[in-house]
């Protein structure tokens, strides 16, 4: 089953939530005060507070319904100091210490064929629908929690208010959601991304191009923090051997590590034209 979890303190989640209960859902529960509902393979769940700070909900669900949850998506706002009108999908977890959810140095493990093909959904949409002026829509990078241990990875919309209850943004999501939940994975390779900024633009422009899936994807920002241990988990997690780097490079006293690195746990370092 997949997992459909919003959050009443969002304002974006909620608009998405309203869309996406357009289409006829049945209301199976009630789980902390919120209605739980269930449409073919999906159920859909509300929490209370800010989601990322809501740790298991997979496994509270599994447990209360007696389902097995395989994929966990969040339908979320995403907040930017620059105010940048995007459409994104992105992993989860932390490499590093946890300022906004989850655990330290513990990563949840990615969607790459779901989270890859929301992705390319959401382009479509926001074309259609007339957003892709306004809108930038991209992948960002691993970051925040909550914990989970099933396959996650959140959809949003940033960055401001007047986007977070934007009718056509909330459309445009629940469209990609609805969608990805109607379509199998493509057997496409999947990438660990290292480098590169926030958003993501030279993997977000790779799989407008390459038939191939993103995993985590390691920012520049959190090469400091990233160990041969969580490489590895990373790597695992993403269930795949090659790493690519991003055409921007990373700064080379970290090049030379995460050579070798790989080259201790078996890993490949590619160059995106290799792929």
């Amino acid at each position: 089953m997949r997992l459909i979890v919003s959050s009443k303190s969002d304002p974006a989640s909620q608009n998405i939530k309203e869309k996406l209960l357009d289409t006829h859902w049945e209301c199976i529960d009630d789980w902390k005060g919120s209605p739980v509902y269930m449409k073919g393979k999906d159920i859909l769940t509300t929490v209370n507070e800010h989601h990322i700070y809501v740790d298991n909900v997979d496994d509270e669900i599994s447990s209360l319904l007696g389902v097995e949850v395989d994929l966990v998506v969040y339908i979320s706002k995403h907040a930017s100091k620059a105010g940048i009108h995007s459409l994104t999908v992105h992993p989860i977890g932390n490499f590093g210490i946890a300022k906004f959810g989850g655990k330290d140095d513990m990563l949840v493990p990615p969607a790459p064929g779901e989270m890859t093909y929301a992705l390319r959904c959401l382009r479509k949409e926001a074309k259609k629908m007339g957003l892709d002026e306004y809108y930038q829509v991209s992948f960002e990078v691993t970051h925040h929690g909550p914990y989970l241990t099933t396959p996650t990875y959140y959809i949003e919309i940033g960055s401001d208010e007047g986007s977070w209850g934007d009718d056509r943004a909330g459309r445009a999501v629940a469209s990609a959601v609805r969608k990805q939940g109607e379509h199998e994975p493509d057997d496409h390779n999947v990438v660990l991304g290292v480098g590169g900024g926030h958003y993501a633009p030279h993997f977000t422009d790779m799989v407008k191009e390459k038939k191939i899936a993103l995993g985590h994807i390691v920012p520049g920002w959190a090469l400091k923090d990233l160990t041969e241990e969580g490489l590895m988990l990373a790597l695992k997690q993403s269930k795949t051997d090659t790493v690519c780097v991003d055409p921007g490079g990373v700064p080379s006293i970290f090049s030379k590590r995460l050579k070798k690195w790989c080259q201790n746990i078996g890993a490949n370092i590619v160059e995106p034209s290799e792929l």
